[in-house]
């Protein structure tokens, strides 16, 4: 057998494997385990093409949440818009415009969790969005930027890169020493993965879990927190709203009558011939003091069955009406009331026990200790 020589190297990427060996000795000789911010800002503009930058940035969130299996399921909010940029990255497809509606979607809920390491590497994954929309402008063109570290900046400008050894090592190196080790651990990791991907740029480094079986449904308990007092205090309330303006109320016509009620509300009547009726504020601002104080009242009587989030009264007449209390469907809200902090922020005021939380529900409360017992 003949033996060929070794291809040689192109001297771009031998001063890449070099300058990889420099940064391993930094991260060894670091007090604290780190790699600093100038460093790997030369890193990657040594790289210098955009995509492969967002896809390092991609690879360190997949390593932070491969920390948290059970954070980071296929039940996830978080880990569905890391799927959808994994796949935007590599496999081209969906838009840095529609990855960039996700993560604002999620922004305030997931900086309701910044303070522990399962939040931050969420915190990341909202960071990489912003790197793929704006062209990892972050790290490869921070604006009046002299080689400061990463405590020169507020977290909101953080780099995912940074963000990830902070979940990794279950600290801020800045703030407190913490685990030297795993930080190290990371920073060799990461130096690793970054000479991987700029020599390979469409072979992802790490891959995301894959679930193929669904979850299966819960059965919510059945719920009792109405009596007399709550029945009488509906038949007023609905008897105030036909009277405040009956001019308003046609004879033969049937009422939806919808309050939706999270960290903001919605009250709105229509007819069955779909004309809407409107009341002035006055009048609205009553019944929906009302209504929330009739829910308040019905989850005191048994705080672990929750609150629930809209109700929706069918009414023919002063005599003839029907309820419909909405605990647990998400798909009946309306969109404007589906966003996860307001859900949450809904969650932390009325919290419940778990058997009564719905799988959606769960997936936004995640590991967070409200559940009543």
């Amino acid at each position: 057998m003949t033996a060929f020589p070794a291809k040689p190297l192109a001297k771009t990427e031998t001063s890449m494997i070099q300058q990889i060996e420099k940064l391993k000795e930094i991260i060894n000789q670091n007090s604290m385990g780190h790699l600093p911010l100038p460093y790997r800002v030369d890193l990657m503009k040594q790289i210098g093409d955009t995509r492969t930058v967002q896809k390092v940035l991609c690879e360190c969130c997949k390593k932070a949440c491969s920390c948290f299996p059970e954070e980071f399921g296929a039940e996830s909010l978080l880990y569905n818009i890391l799927s959808e940029m994994d796949s935007y990255l590599y496999n081209n497809k969906g838009t840095a415009e529609s990855i960039l509606v996700s993560i604002e979607r999620l922004r305030n809920y997931v900086e309701q969790s910044v303070d522990c390491p399962e939040g931050m590497a969420s915190w990341a994954i909202i960071s990489l969005g912003y790197a793929i929309r704006y062209d990892a402008a972050s790290i490869l063109a921070i604006e009046d930027y002299n080689g400061e570290d990463d405590d020169a900046f507020d977290f909101e400008s953080w780099n995912a890169d940074f963000i990830c050894s902070i979940a990794c090592s279950g600290s801020n190196p800045f703030v407190e020493t913490g685990n030297v080790e795993k930080r190290k651990e990371y920073w060799l990791w990461y130096v690793k993965m970054v000479l991987e991907v700029s020599q390979n740029p469409n072979l992802k480094y790490l891959s995301l879990p894959v679930f193929k079986s669904p979850t299966p449904l819960i059965d919510i308990p059945v719920r009792h927190q109405s009596d007399n007092t709550i029945e009488a205090q509906f038949k007023d309330i609905l008897s105030y709203i036909m009277d405040c303006e009956p001019q308003k109320f046609k004879e033969g016509l049937e009422y939806d009558i919808l309050f939706v009620s999270t960290v903001v509300d919605m009250f709105s009547i229509t007819s069955s011939d779909g004309d809407r009726i409107t009341l002035n504020t006055k009048n609205c601002d009553k019944i929906c003091n009302t209504l929330r104080d009739i829910r308040k009242r019905m989850y005191q009587k048994d705080p672990k069955q929750g609150a629930w989030f809209q109700v929706e009264i069918f009414l023919k007449n002063k005599e003839q009406y029907t309820f419909n209390f909405n605990y647990d469907n998400l798909e009946q809200l309306p969109s404007f009331f589906q966003e996860p902090d307001w859900l949450l922020g809904m969650f932390k005021k009325f919290p419940r026990s778990k058997e009564y939380t719905p799988l959606w529900l769960r997936k936004i409360v995640g590991r967070r200790k409200l559940y009543l017992t």
